[in-house]
Formats: structure tokens, sequence, C-alpha cells
């Protein structure tokens, strides 16, 4: 029990501290951070929503600080609803490799409805959220609307 109150403790103080740091870094190239390497977040809806919110917590951190950039970039947060572990925080830039900016997300361009472990936890007037069917997996991304504070 106390290792995981510990787990839980930096989990939430890795999500609240998350930060970009675009400036040291000078570009991104899909840049992203999992939050959930052991996939703890499948073994019960309670683990899975406090990995969800660490994400979120992460994505909202990412989203204030990048609003004070004046380069161009691509932020986004995916949730997979089968594989806690390979929900990320995604940060793209025009880069020196060759991947285009701004990247395919590989979703439907139409807006989807939130599932309902999302829906009261994804302000919709600051995130837009995209749905991708892969593998028969649900991927929903999460992009935030610009000019939203």
């Amino acid at each position: 029990m106390s290792d995981e109150r510990s787990y839980y403790r930096k989990l939430r103080k890795k999500s609240a501290t998350y930060s970009v740091n675009l400036p040291a870094k000078q570009w991104c190239d899909m840049h992203h951070e999992h939050f959930d390497w052991d996939g703890k977040g499948n073994d019960s809806r309670f683990n899975r929503v406090r990995h969800l919110n660490a994400h979120l917590r992460a994505l909202r951190n990412a989203r204030l600080e990048l609003e004070r950039q004046s380069r161009p970039y691509q932020l986004f947060g995916c949730i997979d609803l089968a594989e806690s572990q390979n929900d990320a925080v995604f940060v793209h830039t025009p880069n020196p490799n060759s991947t285009p900016f701004p990247a395919e997300l590989g979703c439907s361009p139409q807006e989807a409805v939130a599932p309902p472990i999302l829906r009261c936890r994804v302000d919709r007037q600051r995130y837009q959220v995209f749905r991708s069917v892969a593998r028969g997996s649900q991927v929903f991304f999460l992009v935030p609307r610009r000019g939203e504070a």
C-alpha cells in the first residue's frame, strides 16, 4: 500500500511539474511523454482515472507554457482507451528531420463525442476531441484550441 501511495505521489508530481522547455530543445520531432509505462491504468477504472488526470494535467501545463511561444508548434494528447501505457502528451515543431509539420494525426477531421471517462475531464472550450479507430482500439486525440487560455 505504501508503494502504491508513493507511486501515485510521484505520478502527481511528475505531471504537475511537466515542462516542454522548447527554448532548450529548439525543436521537437514528435517528442512525447508517457505517464503510465507499466500500464497500471489498465488494472482498474480508479487507476485509469488517476493516470488520465496525470496526462491531462501535463497537457494543460504544456498548453499554458507553449502559448507563450512565438515559434510554431503542434501539441496534442493521445488517449488509448484499451492500453493506458500508450497515452502520451506530444509536442511537434518544424524540425531538421524529414518529419512533416504539422503531423497528420490519422483521425477523422470531425470532432468526436468524448467517451464518458473523458467527457467530464476535458474542457471542450479549450480542447478539440478527435477519434481514431485502429486495430480495434479507440484512440482519442485532445488538441488545444488556439487562442484559448
